[in-house]
């Protein structure tokens, strides 16, 4: 008998997990911009000297659903930080119709790329440091601006997430080591 009414249980329980997932249809817009700054811009360490090799991107997604929009937004750059993380994640909310908690942005710390810091910017300018360009922050607000359009434009388009999956594998191979080894063993 236990066993009926958990099987019961268990059915009932699917049918309305279906009828809500069903009410609360979940939907996603994706936005990708181009994040590669230009000529002669600052990078991590040095600036750029020819263009086109390896453009960087700005990409996310916006899922939509029954409570607010959230962003997760991922750009080529070595890192967002400070002042300039607080504008993204604003510029995104409101282009998104969020709140700024509700957005993620990341960075895939590459060192051949730009930083982002407006607080060091203007901490920079106060103290009248002159030659220093590394945290520039005219290119960062224009890619902010450009994904913050991006977002508005794709939300209008936003597809239904209609299966999901995950999955479980052994990774080989993926790390890498700055000390690379010689011939002979060492470093």
């Amino acid at each position: 008998m236990r066993i009926r009414i958990g099987l019961i249980f268990c059915l009932l329980l699917g049918v309305l997990s279906n009828n809500i997932i069903a009410k609360a249809e979940v939907r996603l817009a994706t936005f990708d911009v181009d994040a590669t700054p230009p000529l002669g811009a600052a990078m991590a360490y040095d600036p750029v000297r020819k263009q086109g090799e390896l453009p960087l991107r700005c990409r996310g997604v916006v899922i939509l659903g029954a409570d607010q929009p959230i962003v997760l937004c991922a750009v080529d750059w070595i890192g967002i930080a400070n002042e300039g993380q607080d504008a993204f994640r604003a510029a995104f909310a409101k282009a998104a119709g969020t709140v700024p908690n509700r957005v993620a942005v990341h960075t895939l710390h590459q060192h051949d790329a730009p930083g982002c810091d407006f607080t060091a910017e203007k901490l920079i300018n106060e103290l009248g440091v002159e030659g220093y360009n590394r945290f520039e922050g005219a290119f960062h607000r224009e890619v902010i601006q450009n994904a913050a359009e991006a977002i508005e434009a794709a939300i209008p388009n936003a597809q239904p997430v209609t299966h999901y999956g995950w999955g479980k594998a052994n990774v080989k191979e993926v790390a890498s080591n700055r000390r690379i080894l010689g011939e002979d063993g060492k470093v």
